[in-house]
């Protein structure tokens, strides 16, 4: 019997891009070639780690897995730190990561050594086996979650569409009926919509074209239906109704494309992995501003 494999404390993913691939696509405990076969999983080998050893200098350090009792070392992949740990906790308002408080936070979930934290680590839920298990139809598990560049094709059609110098808009009929509505009803059927349809009536009308959204609300918006799309939160996509139209094309489907599915491969790989890590993260999140809130109220 050889030891037990490390996991990422974040994604619950593994630390080697050398994983089990199958050309023919036939074997179960292997991950479909053509499935992978131009992703990059490079990201897998980058190991990062969390943990405390008093008799170093410094106010964090590193210890290894040594007697039981003592502190553990809490391992990740620098892309799940970095760009969505640390993000999730930023769009919550907080800035950079207290990590002795983050280190409590993963102490307090440790399921056992070796293995992963006492969280639910979505769909696929990734193994917690003595060994990493490659499954066919879970290859969304090893893909790159930041670097997706199916949605940077999507993300193109909208940013040319802003290239575009605007020019008079004809995408509206000669009756709007929202041209009867006052200001104030247009704004509570913007707040009856999701943020993929309010881009479309906003195309489809020139009436709710030229309504400006109440400050901030478009930002709450999304980062209330989907963080984890950060890319789309600092564009401003009002410029035309030209612009609008291909948005919301993009956060109309986007649900869908980011959700993983056992049934088929009608998602976008990276995102639906990228969506799942960010779930982890919340709830991670939630405990550490549980902590960091009783220490503010501690000290006031």
């Amino acid at each position: 019997m050889g030891g037990w494999a490390i996991y990422c404390a974040i994604c619950g993913g593994t630390f080697s891009s050398q994983v089990d691939m199958d050309p023919e696509g036939t074997e179960e405990d292997h991950y479909r070639y053509e499935i992978l076969r131009d992703c990059n999983l490079e990201w897998l080998d980058k190991v990062c780690a969390l943990g405390i050893n008093p008799s170093a200098r410094g106010n964090v350090n590193y210890h290894d897995f040594s007697e039981i009792g003592d502190p553990h070392v809490f391992p990740f992949h620098p892309i799940c730190y970095h760009d969505i740990l640390e993000r999730c906790i930023r769009q919550k308002g907080h800035g950079q990561i207290k990590r002795d408080l983050l280190f409590d936070v993963f102490e307090d979930l440790n399921g056992g050594r070796y293995v992963r934290l006492q969280i639910s680590y979505g769909e696929p839920e990734p193994s917690a086996e003595q060994v990493w298990c490659t499954t066919k139809g879970q290859e969304t598990l090893v893909v790159n979650p930041v670097r997706i560049p199916q949605l940077d094709a999507d993300l193109d059609l909208v940013m040319k569409s802003l290239e575009q110098k605007a020019g008079p808009d004809q995408n509206f009929r000669n009756e709007d009926i929202f041209d009867r509505l006052p200001i104030e009803l247009r704004h509570q059927v913007f707040e009856l919509l999701p943020a993929g349809s309010i881009l479309a009536v906003k195309a489809a009308s020139l009436a709710m074209h030229t309504t400006t959204l109440p400050r901030g609300f478009w930002n709450h918006r999304l980062r209330s239906e989907i963080p984890w799309l950060w890319e789309v939160h600092d564009i401003d996509v009002f410029q035309s109704q030209e612009s609008e139209n291909n948005a919301s094309k993009l956060l109309l489907d986007i649900r869908t494309k980011s959700q993983y599915t056992s049934k088929n491969d009608d998602y976008i790989l990276g995102l639906a992995n990228r969506r799942r890590i960010w779930d982890v993260c919340e709830q991670i999140c939630s405990l550490y501003l549980e902590r960091l809130k009783g220490i503010s109220n501690t000290d006031s």
